[in-house]
């Protein structure tokens, strides 16, 4: 059986953390798209998209390309958001992630490991509020050939007790509602709903929307 070891990052596991940060954000484009398909308005704008062309112009290689240009609005959305991500992730905290998160306080990356092999990541930053010592869970990842092996789990511990050993009152966390899985697992670890703080009115219109959690260490 594969025991995955959890550890902090360190500067060899550099290439392999951008590989697996970006290949899970580009894995939500497509996501992101099939989630837009199944919107009641998405369906207005395709039948506009096949159906004007043919009535106006009569022409039937006009609808075809209407339709296509309407599955192109839909994809559009979620390609922009997630490119955009993937850019301001390796741009920002993922450039240099010693720096970011090893030397500076209340923050931490750990990677799972396994033969060797990173697989997975997590990391932490403060979020302070007025009346709480809170820390934010960030840049949770696992390599798509090792899910299901309950790495996101153990990731998701290693935070929570990082959290209770730094005197935090509470986790929170902020994802998109295409990450089902992820909310799932959140769900299964004790995070509860919570406002994500975060809105975007256009990608809400192809049904996809920020969901925040909340892990209260207090309590616990």
């Amino acid at each position: 059986m594969s025991t995955y070891n959890i550890r902090l990052y360190k500067e060899s596991d550099r290439r392999m953390v951008r590989e697996i940060f970006l290949s899970g954000c580009y894995e939500h484009i497509p996501a992101t798209f099939y989630c837009a398909l199944r919107q009641p308005q998405c369906w207005l704008l395709l039948m506009a998209g096949l159906f004007l062309p043919l009535v106006t112009t009569g022409s039937f290689a006009y609808s075809i390309l209407g339709g296509i240009g309407a599955l192109l609005m839909l994809w559009i959305p979620g390609g922009v958001f997630f490119i955009a991500h993937a850019k301001w992730g390796l741009a920002g905290d993922l450039m240099d992630i010693r720096k970011y998160y090893l030397e500076r306080e209340g923050y931490c990356f750990w990677v799972a490991e396994l033969e060797g092999e990173v697989v997975g990541t997590v990391a932490a930053i403060p979020y302070i509020t007025p009346y709480e010592k809170n820390v934010e869970l960030k840049r949770m990842f696992v390599a798509s050939h090792h899910r299901g092996k309950g790495i996101s789990k153990l990731l998701c511990r290693t935070l929570i007790d990082y959290a209770r050993k730094s005197g935090c009152n509470a986790i929170i966390l902020s994802t998109t509602s295409v990450q089902s899985t992820a909310m799932r697992m959140y769900e299964t670890m004790g995070f509860k709903p919570s406002d994500p703080g975060i809105h975007n009115s256009v990608l809400q219109l192809i049904g996809m929307f920020w969901v925040g959690f909340r892990y209260d260490i207090s309590s616990r």
